[in-house]
């Protein structure tokens, strides 16, 4: 869970075969990247070569920040909007050329309020200086913007002016079970009103939920509150709503299970004990 906001650069240890590997599974991938990664001449070519395995050089970069003392998810803010911008610039000079490889241009915006449209306007002013000093313009069709929070905040972004493509980010505890019943029409309710109409200009960037769960693909509703009813119930809503809003003209433009690589926790697809879950997470990005 905290893994991508360790500094320095990353040591990415899979293999170009394990990625074409995956491309059997999966025809797009999501790769997050730090600033020290970005300015790493062999990070970027080896992303490079994991990018190339898929058909279409299907992908999203995405730029996280680095943990602060006490924090392991960061601050919520950019690690210096220069910096960043620097970064981006690093990242565009590779893959400019690369049409379906989208700009992330900075995970989970937790640390900017959202109760005031200046406040909106801040978020939005501070992500389009990062794009302007990258080189790129704030229109290029390949950038995404995450919503404000944990990027669950859709309508924020784009009450604050933001006009291109958006990230969403979903899981379990989006729902407390204290003060709401994690049901699956709660979860699938909860979707579509943070969508709305904004549905085809959303990619799902990042869903989760314990996969380890004892119901075959997830496909046995449950109507409790346990910790196991929470997580089937969210994997099911969300395939509810994806489904819902393809059918109503407002599909999501992608799905990306978060984490889906193979380290071995509840969350990890590639687990033999995971695969009810993961069962579920064929069914959403078919449905997506």
């Amino acid at each position: 869970g905290g893994g991508a906001f360790l500094p320095g650069i990353y040591t990415y240890t899979y293999t170009n075969a394990q990625i074409a590997a995956a491309n059997s599974t999966f025809n797009m991938m999501r790769i997050p990247i730090n600033e020290a990664t970005a300015n790493d001449p062999a990070s970027l070519q080896k992303i490079k070569g994991y990018i190339d395995q898929f058909a279409g050089h299907y992908a999203i970069i995405c730029m996280f920040g680095v943990a602060q003392t006490g924090k392991t998810h960061g601050d919520g803010f950019p690690d210096g909007l220069a910096a960043m911008g620097t970064a981006w610039a690093n990242i565009n000079a590779v893959f400019a050329s690369y049409p379906n490889v989208h700009y992330e241009i900075f995970n989970e915006p937790f640390g900017y309020p959202w109760s005031t449209l200046a406040e909106k306007q801040h978020y939005v002013s501070d992500m389009e200086t990062i794009i302007t000093d990258a080189g790129m313009s704030i229109s290029n069709p390949k950038i995404i913007l995450d919503g404000m929070g944990y990027a669950q905040k859709v309508d924020e972004v784009v009450e604050g002016g933001w006009t291109g493509d958006i990230a969403y980010h979903f899981y379990p505890n989006w729902i407390n079970p204290e003060n709401q019943t994690p049901s699956q029409s709660n979860f699938s309710n909860l979707v579509q009103g943070a969508l709305g109409n904004y549905g085809q200009r959303v990619w799902v960037t990042e869903f989760g939920a314990n996969l380890s769960e004892p119901n075959p693909c997830y496909d046995t509703y449950d109507g409790g509150t346990s910790a196991a009813d929470q997580n089937i119930n969210a994997l099911r809503g969300l395939d509810d709503a994806l489904r819902a809003l393809r059918a109503n003209g407002h599909g999501v433009k992608g799905a990306f299970a978060w984490h889906g690589w193979d380290n071995g926790d509840t969350y990890d697809f590639w687990l033999s004990s995971n695969s009810n879950g993961a069962c579920k997470i064929k069914e959403i990005e078919t449905h997506d």
